[in-house]
């Protein structure tokens, strides 16, 4: 059975296959109407979402079948053993997507799943973003995928580590412009970290300024979890953390008047990360980006499904 979390298990072969049936359905959406038709998919949100939730929802109606929406809070994965409820829930759909606070939540789900399980986002990996942010680029480059540049400007977390497995897998080259990556991070991948260090094609920098002259697409992520930007308890957190990634951050003297799309994978937090005068830059694709998560979501689900073990 496959699942989607870390994307290793995922052959450049597999990552393409999902790309290209983004393309197709998003260019074709009336030949997938009943693609899904009589498929269910069980969302259980426990983080906030709105792009995975309203992209899935819709991703599933627009492809014939059905998507339930599962709050942790108010189900009974808060009273009980979790691989109990999940292989129950799995016994009454056809597919899961979990966006979870933990990867080790994910797995244990999987492993209890009778069905194809999603990680729609965690601590350490977001695929279905990465996946997006691929077909995105697609979009907006007349080069081939592997002459692309990705500059990527920030924390590194669950996005920049997915981005690094498909940089790796598909060749487009990746610049990560961080601070140094803590062994103790949450997000931490001793895997990935060394796919960062034996592929040519990527590479960390102290200074985003060192790549941006090559880079055809510049991106940056939240620098705070989204659970805990409106936690009192996080200011003193969040002014220590404003100060240390002010280097990172896409603003004005940065991108001054290069020729670079600006990327964001939302929500966006002004003035963090990014200035609002660049989110609205004519040079902004974040809008487009963030509405290819529907058909990213659409990609993947139809290819997932498509690609199961017949029973």
């Amino acid at each position: 059975m496959r699942h989607v979390n870390d994307l290793l298990d995922f052959s450049t072969t597999d990552l393409t296959e999902i790309i290209d049936c983004a393309i197709a359905i998003k260019a074709s959406p009336n030949d997938y109407r009943e693609a899904l038709s009589s498929k269910s998919l069980a969302m259980l949100f426990q983080k906030t979402s709105t792009r995975t939730r309203v992209s899935f929802e819709v991703a599933m109606t627009e492809l014939g079948g059905h998507a339930i929406y599962m709050d942790w809070q108010t189900s009974n994965f808060i009273l009980t053993d979790l691989a109990y409820e999940i292989e129950y829930l799995s016994r009454n759909v056809q597919i899961i997507m979990a966006r979870l606070l933990s990867n080790e939540d994910f797995q244990i789900m999987a492993k209890a799943s009778q069905v194809p399980m999603i990680n729609g986002c965690c601590d350490r990996y977001h695929p279905c973003q990465a996946l997006t942010d691929v077909l995105t680029m697609i979009e907006h480059s007349a080069k081939p995928l592997n002459d692309i540049h990705l500059l990527y400007s920030g924390v590194q977390n669950n996005v920049s580590n997915s981005l690094v497995l498909m940089a790796d897998r598909l060749g487009f080259s990746l610049t990560l412009a961080t601070p140094e990556t803590q062994t103790s991070a949450a997000s931490y991948d001793i895997q990935l970290q060394a796919i960062i260090q034996e592929n040519p094609k990527i590479r960390r920098v102290d200074d985003p300024r060192i790549a941006i002259d090559a880079a055809d697409f510049i991106y940056t992520d939240t620098w705070i979890d989204m659970q805990f930007f409106n936690d009192p308890k996080k200011s003193a957190e969040k002014a220590a953390l404003l100060t240390k990634m002010q280097p990172f951050q896409i603003n004005e003297p940065l991108i001054e008047d290069r020729n670079i799309l600006i990327m964001h994978d939302m929500p966006i937090h002004n003035d963090y990360e990014i200035t609002p005068g660049l989110v609205r830059d004519p040079r902004s694709i974040i809008f487009n980006q963030a509405a290819n998560r529907l058909h990213a979501q659409k990609g993947l689900l139809y290819w997932l499904l498509s690609h199961q073990p017949s029973t």
